[in-house]
């Protein structure tokens, strides 16, 4: 089998994309700070923004494709240690990429909606980056270090990814659901848009990108744009708790410690005509609440 490397396998994406990939790759997942032990595939320590990490790892793996998962994804924690973002969101991807162009293997990069300052949306794979915080920054610096290194890369930018939890990861949904179950109230953005989308459904549209040889950007967001209000209230409906335990409240009412866009929405209509067919959010939603309750679906 062809050898793939995915950067990142403890992380959310990283691992769901280990699992799933690997029926047809053989699988290989790094981890930098938190070992991971995974049923299908080989684990291998490597720090991206060390070159000697990435070129003794390349010399054992000497993978057929490499996805690069591995980031400093929280916002606040760039904004506040944006040295740190800079070595890891662009330093140890342009560094894999180049090792990518070395040996004119598929490299795909995942990036983020938030390279977007939310006042056109919805955006294609057109507009230039217009990012807002450091993280979208960084991003937005690495997309274009990575193509001028290496135009023959895969870009995806990605939106709010959700799913079940990893065995080493979680995501946002996990949190919102913790918050209820200590009997809290949630307090939702009504005027903060993305086009979330399943982890499960990005990862095929990943894999799709790899299939076909896609170079350049392509963008993996969901099929429906919603505020997070409204995303919360279909998870009141598929979780089964009040929603009544929802606060709704405009971004602009609360003081951030990091900017944050106001409409990043994906406009993946590229994607979709390629054959990524990512679900719409109450049947992803269900199907995530009868695996995490199956005695009550």
């Amino acid at each position: 089998m062809r050898s793939l490397l995915i950067t990142g396998a403890s992380g959310f994406l990283g691992g769901y994309a280990c699992r799933l990939l690997s029926c047809d790759w053989q699988i290989w997942g790094t981890h930098h700070t938190q070992p991971v032990t995974l049923p299908s595939g080989h684990s291998i320590a490597l720090d991206v923004t060390n070159e000697q990490s990435v070129a003794e790892v390349w010399q054992r793996v000497r993978p057929d494709a490499v996805i690069h998962t591995a980031a400093l994804s929280k916002a606040n924690q760039c904004q506040q240690f944006p040295d740190k973002s800079y070595r890891v969101n662009v330093l140890g991807a342009v560094h894999l990429a180049k090792q990518c162009a070395i040996h004119a293997v598929p490299f795909i990069f995942t990036s983020t909606d938030l390279v977007f300052d939310g006042t056109i949306p919805p955006y294609d794979e057109a507009v230039p980056p217009s990012p807002l915080n450091t993280y979208g920054y960084h991003k937005a610096l690495a997309e274009a270090q990575i193509l001028a290194a290496y135009p023959e890369a895969t870009v995806c930018r990605l939106p709010l990814l959700f799913g079940t939890q990893t065995p080493t990861a979680t995501c946002f949904l996990q949190d919102f659901l913790a918050t209820i179950a200590a009997g809290q109230p949630l307090t939702l953005f009504t005027d903060e848009i993305r086009t979330p989308a399943a982890v499960t459904d990005v990862v095929q549209g990943l894999s799709l990108a790899l299939d076909q040889n896609l170079t350049g950007l392509l963008h993996l967001g969901g099929p429906q744009r919603l505020s997070r209000y409204q995303f919360g209230l279909l998870m009141a409906a598929n979780f089964r708790f009040p929603a009544t335990a929802l606060t709704p409240c405009r971004q602009s009412a609360i003081a951030l410690a990091t900017p944050r866009p106001q409409d990043v929405s994906l406009n993946s209509q590229k994607a979709f005509a390629l054959g990524y067919a990512p679900q719409d959010m109450e049947t992803a939603l269900r199907a995530i609440a009868n695996a995490s309750h199956p005695s009550s679906g």
